[in-house]
């Protein structure tokens, strides 16, 4: 239902940004049923996010357009580790990894990489309700691009990373706005919302590396990071996976029973959001194996048998259609220095 509580974990980003463009947005807020439940996380009727949202855009400037505001002044104020594994990261592959707890974080935003012939993209999907306003996604796509931007370059400085952006809604107005935020051109009417990135910057060094914390936060944020209440179904699966990796090689009727829904059930369910639970778990067997062979000396065999594959050639082949590399190669060219990584 649209008038659903879920968690508000942006809440500093909106006071921060109401700040920039002195705007009032307690009462907005308060409209909307913000509360912090007894662990003082905070929570918000959907329907009144997004009223507080057009409200908020409604009552600024153009040149202080509110969604972007939102996103420059996004932190993980809910689980700071995220940002330290970010600053942390060994490469900008290794950061991206973070975007499906994003995903977990906030209900109806999805976040996810597309790497293929056309280049490597980060998709941004909002899934809307039916009696949502026309321009409520546009807005918060907007917020969440703006808050990429923001990290990207906590991790690339200057450097020009993005090559254009691809978006479903046009800005209007602001579009000269969002590009300069952005960096790069906008070009609307697509399918869907991506962002292009350039593929040659993905495995290069990043100077705030630190590859033993980087990889100790990972493990501590997947254990510790809640699935986001009345989040789409797909995520929690992708939560049950990275969080227990063996239910991967059990198949659909193991992951039913943990969630207590008929597999029947769970299969009409992820069609609905336009999810197939083998995609899923191919898309978290893929996440989780690039990021073990990252880690260092992990051992094949026991990676295929943690991946839940049957044996070490199946893993093989598996690896081999995501990538275009046996899993021992991809592992030789990711430890290799970032010359010979970007030369590859």
């Amino acid at each position: 239902m649209a008038d659903d509580i879920i968690p508000f974990p942006c809440l500093n980003a909106w006071v921060r940004a109401a700040s920039l463009c002195r705007l009032n947005v307690n009462p907005l807020l308060m409209d909307a049923g913000l509360q912090a439940d007894q662990h003082g996380a905070h929570h918000i009727s959907r329907a009144g996010l997004i009223n507080a949202m057009m409200q908020s855009v409604y009552q600024t400037a153009p040149e202080h357009h509110f969604p972007l505001l939102v996103g420059q002044s996004f932190a993980f104020d809910t689980v700071p580790a995220i940002e330290t594994y970010l600053a942390t990261s060994p490469t900008l592959r290794d950061a991206l990894a973070a975007l499906h707890w994003v995903s977990q974080l906030h209900t109806d935003i999805r976040l996810y990489t597309e790497e293929g012939p056309q280049g490597f993209a980060i998709i941004v999907e909002v899934v809307a309700q039916p009696d949502d306003p026309p321009k409520a996604a546009g807005y918060f796509v907007v917020m969440n691009l703006a808050c990429l931007a923001k990290f990207s370059r906590m991790l690339m400085g200057d450097q020009p990373l993005v090559t254009r952006i691809d978006l479903e809604h046009d800005p209007g107005p602001v579009r000269a706005l969002c590009e300069a935020q952005f960096g790069s051109p906008i070009v609307v009417g697509q399918p869907r919302n991506a962002v292009w990135i350039r593929p040659s910057l993905l495995d290069v060094r990043l100077p705030g590396s630190v590859p033993g914390l980087h990889k100790q936060l990972h493990q501590v944020i997947e254990q510790t990071l809640p699935v986001a209440p009345g989040k789409r179904l797909a995520a929690q699966i992708e939560y049950h996976f990275r969080r227990d990796p063996g239910l991967m090689g059990q198949g659909i009727q193991q992951m039913a029973e943990l969630m207590k829904l008929h597999p029947r059930t769970l299969q009409r369910r992820l069609k609905e959001e336009g999810e197939v639970f083998g995609d899923i778990q191919t898309r978290c067997r893929y996440e989780l194996a690039v990021l073990r062979l990252k880690g260092g000396q992990v051992d094949i065999d026991s990676l295929s048998e943690e991946l839940g594959f049957t044996d070490r050639n199946s893993f093989t082949r598996a690896f081999k259609i995501w990538t275009g590399l046996a899993p021992r190669a991809f592992r030789k060219l990711s430890l290799a220095p970032a010359s010979q990584a970007v030369a590859a």
